[in-house]
């Protein structure tokens, strides 16, 4: 297979209601669409990739205003794929990413942001091997068909292990959502002003997701905030409370806050032995990059990080930005990782048998979590979904509907199309196709048959080119 050429397109959207996480607070969030013309045996095929362009996660380097990193973003996504163009023809996946890998990024920007570039065309290459079999990513995954059955070798800082890409089907048709509790998000629905209340016909607080979603599992973001981020758990044990929720379980997302394990420890422990946060405490799964990415290996930092993974595990996310950095992370005590398309689709389906093989160890809790960049369909949400679904993980981070109001940022005359492809996992609200919760689930029935995940047009020409292989 081959690159002929390339485009990168994007499209305005804005969030319903502003997305808080460390620093960042998102309400716009263009929409970037990745197509790509492949030819292989003679034979010609588009392969696509899509995701939201976000402030401040993947480089949190503030001096940078947001036009400057949708530039950077843009950059990456362009040098990984005019990369593996210049390159010719490869074999596989794993030969392209070794060329996409080695593009000439910047190398003053982060190493994250870079995994994302290069995340982008690999999926779409993984896209248009889809296409060119007619099968559904699980069916190529499982099958070998991907990878060849060539492992990949990792290193640590002293330990060196051959992994082959998780190569099992474990689809499942539906798979429970995640839900953010962002820093600014109303909990009650008495907490919403009336100058603030959407009335969309989507849920807007906690509250109201509860009782009209039936969500019971759910990602509580901290800042740092001692006493301040103590009250809003508790706030929130006593929405759950209130309206009955029953064997929920959440994670707590750190956010980078944190310098040291030390200084984490403070709320942890804080938290630990508070009694009327006992129930609250006793649901969480894990712990999500407490401490600053350039900090997050740092063997004085790691103080402190043993005993609290002993019962808890405490898992990377902005860290992870090469494929060593899970095995890296694993050595020095963290408990594993999650997973994002943005980060790459190999990268997952290494750490994901990465952790496995640790869990046989038995000597602490491991984890992998499956999370959200607020990415929204047709093109992005799918594929995540169809790369979780064939790891076997059984509930999602999910905010980009909670965050968008479906799909609005596409053209009305393209919700249709949706609707027919795609009718399991999305409704009809105000006119505009939107994920559909009940029972706190998604439907995963056509995301695990059609393809990358997805089965519909995504009309390229709808979007601004904003750069092209030469």
């Amino acid at each position: 297979m081959r690159i002929v050429s390339w485009k990168l397109g994007v499209r305005s959207s804005n969030t319903r209601i502003p997305f808080r996480y460390g620093r960042a607070c998102l309400t716009e969030c263009p929409q970037a669409l990745l197509q790509v013309q492949f030819e292989t045996d003679g034979q010609s095929v588009e392969g696509y990739a899509a995701d939201c362009l976000p402030p401040l996660w993947f480089d949190k380097d503030a001096t940078r205003d947001y036009e400057q990193q949708i530039g950077d973003m843009v950059a990456v996504i362009s040098t990984a794929s005019e990369a593996v163009r210049d390159e010719g023809e490869f074999g596989n996946v794993l030969q392209a990413l070794a060329i996409a890998e080695k593009a000439d990024f910047d190398m003053q920007r982060p190493a994250l942001l870079h995994a994302f570039g290069v995340s982008m065309i690999e999926r779409a290459i993984v896209d248009a091997y889809c296409r060119v079999v007619g099968r559904p990513f699980r069916e190529l995954l499982s099958s070998g068909f991907l990878y060849e059955g060539q492992s990949v070798r990792l290193e640590g800082v002293s330990t060196m292990v051959d992994v082959v890409p998780w190569e099992k089907d474990l689809t499942s048709s539906e798979m429970f959502v995640r839900h953010t509790v962002g820093m600014g998000d109303p909990l009650s629905t008495a907490d919403i002003q009336v100058d603030d209340c959407l009335n969309d016909g989507r849920p807007q607080s906690l509250e109201q997701y509860i009782v009209e979603s039936g969500i019971r599992y759910f990602k509580i973001k901290i800042g740092n905030r001692g006493r301040e981020d103590l009250d809003r758990i508790r706030a929130v044990q006593e929405i759950l409370q209130a309206n009955n929720v029953e064997s929920y379980q959440l994670t707590i997302d750190g956010n980078e806050q944190y310098s040291s394990f030390e200084e984490f420890g403070e709320f942890w422990y804080a938290f630990e032995r508070d009694e009327s946060l006992q129930p609250i405490y006793n649901a969480v799964i894990g712990i999500e990059q407490p401490i600053n990415r350039s900090q997050a290996f740092e063997s004085a930092a790691l103080q402190g990080l043993e005993q609290i993974a002993k019962q808890t595990p405490v898992i990377i996310d902005e860290s992870d930005a090469t494929r060593e950095t899970c095995l890296r992370a694993l050595e020095c005590g963290y408990s594993g990782t999650s997973s994002k398309a943005c980060k790459g689709i190999t990268k997952a389906l290494l750490n994901r048998q990465l952790i496995q093989e640790y869990r046989r160890k038995g000597d602490r809790p491991y984890l992998m979590t499956a999370e959200d960049l607020c990415c929204v369909g047709v093109v992005a949400l799918q594929t995540d979904l169809a790369l979780v679904s064939a790891m076997g993980l059984r509930h999602v981070e999910r905010n980009g509907h909670h965050y968008h109001p479906g799909l609005a940022y596409l053209e009305e005359d393209s919700y249709q199309a949706v609707l027919a492809a795609h009718g399991d996992l999305y409704e009809v609200v105000k006119g505009v196709p939107s994920v559909k919760v009940v029972d706190g689930i998604i439907s995963l029935r056509t995301v695990n048959e059609n393809g990358f995940g997805w089965k519909v047009d995504p009309r390229f020409e709808s979007y601004q080119v904003v750069n092209a292989s030469s």
